[in-house]
This record gives structure tokens, sequence and C-alpha cells, in this order.
């Protein structure tokens, strides 16, 4: 059954509250239900004359068929018209309500009116019977309303967009204003909801990243860091500030690194080996195997190294100074076990081993003067002088060793008598010298050295003397008699 309504009005959205606005739509559909109804049984057998005046002339004419008389094709057709309509304003209705939920008239107010208008008009040419021109009209105000529902769904989004890209760009003017807008909108969406809870904490947050970008700016990493961290905390979805605590991290993190790398590397000018090992090593904490702190701790090394040859080399110098050869070519052996690539050592050496061996010959000879009574040591000690007396600028020890032994190889080769005493009964021998035989008193001279005298006696237990002649000679003589019977 129809039940459009003949002059059917849709209102234009009024400024009360929501609950008003139903109450006046339940009102217009109950109207409208009426209205249609009157339209579909009563209004066709209310219409008894022609809307027009007749002249004249056609009260001559023939009689025509009775006004209330009408023709199946017209009512099926105003049928038609009536049905159009009816399904029409039904979307218009729903369109409407739906656009005034969303307070279309904060962001569409002019284009809602316009299809408020165009609805005014179809009910007009529906009155007066222009049915196809009032479809027409519901049709193009349907027409603008979907249209304004489509680009309302763009308003929102790109409200919902605005208010994000808002909240992140510290922007509280435009965030309040779109977030005022989404809400209007759309005030059930959760997004819409969690932005909002965003937006009202904005301010707290533009002063806290303010006062973190005010105390970066002086180098206040602490502070930065806190003012951050609180601004983090406002609002958990921020990405800026999220940033920034993060990035206040990473200068403090570097800041630490730096400062451990520094004090290494101090102590290390200062040839602190130790306190510049443990500052690398606490860099190394901040940072694992960061190349900075590898190539610190080779360099360390390496001046660790550096140094040691280089004290070493001046205390084997000062060991040559002091004529000091074997404690000088020891520390040279001991570098070159370290580092045997060590080129100056290795030059230095040789000069140095030559001189050792060459002091370690003559102490010998003054040591044991009485080793030159034998010739081939006579030989080497004159082989040794004569090395010595080679060097180009002796110092003070070498020259006191060639004094000394040029005193011993001259003395070693003077003859001094040495006088012996015996009881005549004695058989006397001066082993690789002579047989003496028996004597009171008598004799020999030999050069300094060590000699053994024996004597021997029947009856008598033999004696045996050793006795060292030196360049000083003997004071008193040597006695040797067998004087105990067996």
């Amino acid at each position: 059954m129809d039940t459009l309504p003949p002059n059917t009005h849709i209102q234009s959205p009024s400024k009360t509250g929501a609950g008003r606005q139903l109450g006046m739509q339940k009102i217009a559909v109950t109207l409208l239900i009426l209205l249609a109804s009157a339209v579909i049984f009563i209004l066709p057998n209310s219409v008894t004359e022609p809307w027009v005046n007749y002249s004249s002339e056609s009260e001559n004419r023939a009689p025509s068929p009775s006004a209330n008389v009408v023709s199946p094709s017209t009512a099926a057709e105003k049928t038609k018209y009536r049905q159009d309509a009816q399904s029409l304003l039904a979307e218009i209705i729903a369109h409407r309500d739906r656009l005034q939920e969303k307070r279309v008239e904060l962001w569409g107010e002019f284009e809602f009116k316009q299809a408020m208008l165009q609805i005014e008009r179809g009910d007009q040419q529906y009155h007066y019977g222009e049915y196809a021109e009032s479809v027409a009209s519901y049709q193009s105000a349907l027409d603008g309303l979907s249209t304004l529902e489509t680009s309302g769904k763009s308003i929102l989004e790109k409200a919902i967009s605005d208010t994000g890209k808002a909240v992140e760009g510290l922007i509280l003017s435009t965030a309040t204003s779109a977030i005022e807008l989404a809400s209007a909108m759309a005030p059930e969406n959760k997004n819409i909801q969690q932005l909002s809870q965003r937006v009202a904490r904005l301010p707290q947050v533009i002063e806290a990243m303010q006062q973190g970008d005010k105390f970066s700016s002086l180098s206040q990493l602490s502070a930065a860091k806190k003012a951050f961290t609180q601004a983090a905390k406002l609002d958990p979805e921020h990405k800026k500030a999220a940033a920034a605590l993060a990035k206040t991290r990473q200068k403090i993190t570097e800041q630490r690194f730096r400062s451990h790398m520094g004090d290494g590397f101090s102590a290390l000018d200062n040839n602190n080996f130790e306190q510049a090992s443990a500052a690398f090593n606490r860099a190394g904490t901040v940072y694992a195997n960061h190349a900075a702190v590898k190539q610190a701790l080779a360099q360390l090394e390496t001046r660790r190294s550096q140094l040691w040859v280089t004290r070493n080399m001046a205390r084997a110098a000062d060991f040559e100074k002091q004529e000091k050869w074997h404690q000088a070519k020891s520390v040279y052996q001991k570098l070159l076990l370290t580092d045997a690539t060590l080129t100056d050592v290795k030059v230095k050496q040789i000069p140095v081993s030559v001189r050792a061996d060459l002091d370690s010959r003559i102490k010998a000879m003054i040591d044991d003067p009485l080793s030159l009574a034998a010739s081939s040591q006579l030989k080497k000690a004159r082989q040794a002088l004569q090395d010595a007396e080679g060097i180009a600028t002796p110092g003070p020890v070498l020259n006191e060793q060639i004094a000394s032994l040029k005193h011993i190889i001259k003395t070693s080769q003077i003859p001094l008598e040495v006088a012996l005493t015996s009881d005549s009964n004695t058989d006397v021998i001066l082993f690789r010298v002579a047989r003496l035989g028996t004597f009171y008193k008598t004799s020999v001279a030999l050069k300094p050295g060590r000699y053994i005298v024996a004597g021997t006696r029947s009856g008598f237990r033999d004696v045996r003397i050793e006795f060292t002649l030196t360049d000083k000679g003997f004071d008193t003589p040597i006695t040797i008699s067998c004087n105990e019977a067996i």
C-alpha cells in the first residue's frame, strides 16, 4: 500500500539537542505516514474539478467525459510517482539523520541547506501535482546528501590524520580544532577518543619537550633526559618524544664513552699504562667490541713496548758508559728476545759483545796472574793486551785493565830467587823444575807461579809442600824435611 504524503517537508537541522531532534524526527515520520494515506485514499476522490477555468466556447461543445473519472493509465502513473517519491524520501531521511548525527552543520552546512531546499521544492511540486518534477527534486536532494555523506568520511579521516600530525608536531591549536571536529563527527570512535586524550595532555608534553630541547642545547644531558622522559610518559605513543629521549640517551652514552677514552689517552700521555688500560676497558664496557677501544689498547701496548725498549736502550747505554759490558750485553739480548726485529739493538749488540768478551779475558788474567806461567796463557794474555790497546777510545776501566795486564805480563817473566832449607837427609824434588837432592840450604830462580816441592827419606813419612810465587817473592825460606819416623 502506498503511504507517500502529498506535501512532505523534511526539516533542516536544528541547533537544539539530539533528543529534541529525535523527537521531531518521530513526529515527522508519523505525519508523513498520515499524509501519504490521505493522498492515496482521500485525495483522488476529492478532485472533482480541473484546476484551470474553461472558456464559454467549451460550454457549446459536445459533452466531455466526467472530470471525476480518472483513466487507469493516469492513476497508474500517479501511483508510480508516489512510490518513487516515497522511496527517495526514505533514503533522504536516512542520509539526513546520519549527517545530523555527524554534526554536518560544523563541516557541510551550506551543502546540507541546499539539499533541504531541494526537498522543500519537491514538496511544493508534489503539492501542485507536478509529480515528475518533485521526484527529480527529491533525487537531486538525495544525490547532494549522498555526496555530502561521502565527503564527510573524507573530512573525518582528514581530521583524525590532522590531529595525529599536529600532536606529533606539537601544534596545539591545530590538534585542538581537528580533534573537536573529529569528536563531534564520531564521538564513539575509539581511535578518536584516544587521540582526544593525547590532545588533552599535549600542553604538558609541549612544555616537557621545550625544556628538554633547552637543556640539550646547553649540553645538560641529564636534565634533558629527565624532561624527555617526562614527555614520553605523558604520551607513550609520541614518536618525537621517544626519538628525543633515545637520542639524548645515546648522547649520554657517547659522552661517557668519550670521557673514558679521554681519561685513557691522558694517562697514556703520562705513560701511566695501568690507568690507561683501565680507562680504555671501561670504555669497552660502554661499547663492546668498539674499534676505537681496540685501537687504543693496541696503541697502549705499542707505547708500552716502545717505552720499555727505550728505557732498556738507555739502561744499556749507561752500562756502556760505565764499561759494564756484560750488563749491557744482557740487556740487548733481552730486548732481542722480546722483538728480534729491533735493528738498532742488533747493531749495538755487536761491539758490546766484543768488549764483553775482551773484558772477560782480561779480568780472568788479572784475577789469576800466575796462570801466565804457562806459555799458552802468556800468549793469550799478550793477544788480549794487543786487542785492548787497539780500542780507539778506551775508557778508564779499560785503561786500568791494560796497565794491570802489562804489569802482569812483565812480572810473570821475571825469575825470583826462592830459598829452600832441609836437613841434608831428605831427598828433595821441585816438580816440573828440577831434582834438588839433599842439602841444608839452596836457592832456585823461579818465575811467578804455582809450584810443588816434595821430600822423601827412608824410614820417614814423605813431605809435600805447595807454594805460590808472586812477583813479591818470599821473605823466609821454604823448609822441607822428613822428620816423622814410620
